[in-house]
């Protein structure tokens, strides 16, 4: 057995996953540090160094009811040594193993029953041993909030221990914390630390754990996008687990360099190697290695429109996914197979076949998954001609991905308090432990002048310090915390990246706008309502898979002070989801709505975005409305059923070319006549002339 497992990910047509580990006792978690636990100096941990041995052969076990027999010998030899680091190593082996059986919650508690243990052996390599384990656990489990206070004690306790096995792994912990949490300079730099740690092992583990930890590496260079670094550590990589023998983990890693060759584009490079880990897949007993590699394989034949081949190679890997009962893959599979029927002309059948697949996939894949394979379905509707459906699928993926942009913006929140909290509680550790100190001093001041009334004097003078001092630190805690709660309050009405104004400010905004006042303006006013308009940046997936997601940030704030620089002060700019953004005009002037529009689109194409010494070609589409919408009171049409149509408009945009704005600036027949079409097809009351509208090109862009 060992402590980490490798799983493989999802893959689908054009989307080439890399096989993450699941590093179960390496969770990634955002800590911070705040100093050393105590001043005083700690003595060597205790270890018994046949016992370690022992535990390193157990993990290297293949034979699990071997393995178990092992296991509970080691448990019963280690309650009679006196090792403490040894002791609660064999028993967080055994939290382990008792995770992998399903039973994560007895797993807890038997960290729950070593923090106890700690209590008594306070060695630092102890505590990091047992809060590495609980760390890792509680994230298994999605107590996420909990495993950021645990994960804070950790970060504190990993900068006194002393054995290098376990510094190691503390490391390995927080590297993948950091990784997990995007922050890659803080990965890298504990990788650095849990590299300089394994430097002074030299064990039958060693080589594994140094493998383990290029993987890792290689997984931080990978989501930064630096493919040919990636490629270079997972290499060493690669030749070390080869000359071990390490069969299962070298299939990993050819699984892994498959995924980087598809990303840069070698598709024929990425074949030859996936081949490769197929190979020692097989050996190694790693099927489901075999079924991702052989679908990569399929969606690289794919990439350079080598249809047949690609079938042959689908259709076999199908046939392996049902011997083995993989249904899932067998569903990816299928709906790939499907993809290839409408690519070679079989429409009809092929949209059954990734229609029925896809819904099946639907109800395994998360949203931001699902999100990703109907940007695939909507480019066969395209093909197919069905633009109707297009339409569909692309509207429904918007709203998966403002349902992920929103859940991870509300879990960027929930840590940024848990981290907080996780300081404040530091804070008031470190202060009682200042506390305890001088009143230690106090009672030897105290035992050695042995005078009851300068005993009492000094106690007097010694609270009244503590006092003014606890005074001071609350005031000073007091101000601390008015600061943060105006910088909270500025931030949840602003977006982060951009600081353009986000929904929940519109929306308090838009509450403002008194129905009366709104009637009298319109009287007052006459053709001078609000507008609005809603930008979409096209391709900006593209953008972010050609440049890189710091490029995509780069577009996100050049275009939020293009358009604020456009804006009055009396408009509203607001970031509306992931790369749409809301312009609310006050009192425009609807006939120079048209002019007001082009002149956006022009801003955001004439000139590319500068990013890193390239230039980004960028362009958008867009849907406008007046408001009140057509004259229709907004009693009847509020501003969000305004928006909304607006939307439809944007999205109309879309699937006739981008680049482009569509306007819909009134009616041609009753409200009552249009209202159904209003709310489900504003395309079909376009085509039977219900509504008057416009449509406004942006320049071409090279």
């Amino acid at each position: 057995m060992s402590r980490h497992a490798t799983s493989v990910p999802k893959n689908h047509r054009f989307f080439n996953a890399i096989p993450h580990p699941v590093w179960m006792l390496a969770i990634v978690l955002a800590c911070f540090s705040s100093g050393t636990v105590s001043s005083q100096p700690f003595p060597s941990p205790w270890t018994d160094a046949a016992l370690e041995q022992r535990i390193d052969a157990y993990l290297n076990m293949r034979d699990r009811e071997a393995a178990r027999a092992e296991l509970d010998a080691i448990l019963s030899a280690v309650e009679t040594a006196n090792a403490p680091t040894t002791y609660v190593r064999a028993w967080t082996t055994q939290a382990v193993s008792i995770a992998q059986d399903g039973d994560v919650e007895g797993a807890i508690q038997v960290i729950q029953d070593l923090m106890e243990y700690a209590e008594r052996h306070a060695y630092p390599d102890v505590w990091v041993e047992v809060l590495a384990n609980k760390v890792a656990l509680l994230t298994w489990q999605g107590e996420t909030a909990r495993a950021l206070v645990v994960a804070e004690q950790l970060s504190e306790y990993l900068e006194d221990a002393v054995d290098h096995r376990v510094r190691y792994y503390g490391n390995v912990v927080v590297t993948g914390l950091f990784r997990s949490n995007s922050q890659y300079e803080r990965a890298l730099s504990h990788a650095l630390a849990a590299q300089e740690a394994l430097s002074h092992t030299n064990n039958e583990r060693t080589a594994t754990r140094r493998i383990s930890l290029q993987q890792q590496i290689t997984f931080i260079y990978s989501d930064l996008r630096n493919y040919p670094a990636a490629l270079e550590v997972s290499e060493r990589a690669l030749r070390e687990a080869l000359e071990n023998d390490y069969l299962g983990l070298a299939a990993s890693l050819l699984l892994a360099r498959g995924y980087l060759f598809s990303q840069m584009d070698q598709h024929e490079d990425a074949i030859e190697v996936h081949r490769q880990a197929i190979d020692l897949a097989e050996q190694a007993g790693e099927i489901g290695i075999v079924l991702v590699s052989r679908n990569n394989i399929g969606s690289a034949y794919i990439h350079l429109e080598r249809y047949e081949e690609a079938h042959t190679e689908l259709t076999e890997a199908l046939a392996l996914a049902k011997e083995v009962g993989d249904e899932e893959t067998a569903d990816l599979l299928r709906y790939n197979l499907g993809y290839i029927q409408v690519m070679q002309g079989d429409i009809e059948a092929g949209i059954a076949e990734v229609e029925f697949y896809a819904t099946r996939l639907q109800a395994r894949y998360s949203a931001a998954e699902y999100a990703e394979l109907l940007e695939h379905t909507a480019t066969l509707y395209e093909h197919a001609g069905m633009y109707q459906e297009q339409a569909q699928a692309l509207l429904e993926q918007r709203r998966l991905r403002e349902e992920v942009f929103q859940a991870e913006r509300e879990k960027s929140i929930s840590e940024m308090q848990v981290r907080f909290e996780a300081r404040e509680q530091a804070q008031q550790i470190e202060l009682l432990e200042q506390r305890n100190a001088l009143q230690e001093r106090v009672i030897e001041n105290a035992a050695l002048q042995r005078q009851i009334f300068i005993l009492f004097g000094v106690v007097v003078v010694f609270g009244l310090i503590i006092m003014i001092m606890l005074y001071r630190m609350a005031r000073r805690a007091n101000l601390r915390l008015k600061v943060v709660n105006k910088q909270l309050e500025f931030h949840s009405m602003r977006d982060p990246l951009t600081h353009l104004l986000n929904r929940r400010a519109l929306q308090e905004q838009m509450q403002k706008r008194n129905p009366a006042e709104k009637a009298d303006r319109r009287v007052k006013l006459g053709e001078h309502p609000d507008a609005l308009i809603l930008l979409d940046i096209d391709f900006f997936k593209r953008i972010n898979d050609n440049f890189g997601h710091a490029a995509g940030d780069e577009v996100l704030k050049e275009l939020s002070q293009r358009l604020q620089g456009l804006a009055r002060s009396s408009d509203l700019v607001v970031r509306w989801g992931g790369e749409e953004f809301l312009i609310v005009l006050r009192n425009s002037d609807s006939k120079v709505l048209p002019s007001i529009v082009s002149r956006i689109l022009d801003a955001i194409a004439e000139q590319p975005v500068h990013f890193e010494g390239r230039a980004i070609p960028v362009t958008a589409t867009a849907g406008f409305v007046t408001l009140p919408f057509a004259g229709v009171p907004e009693e009847e049409v509020n501003w969000e059923r305004a928006l909304q149509i607006a939307d439809m408009a944007l999205y109309i945009g879309k699937v006739h070319g981008r680049n482009q704005a569509y306007g819909i600036m009134g009616l041609k027949v009753p409200f009552e006549q249009v209202q159904p079409l209003l709310e489900t097809d504003l395309a079909k009351a376009i085509e039977e002339d219900m509504v008057e509208y416009t449509v406004l090109h942006g320049p071409k862009v090279n």
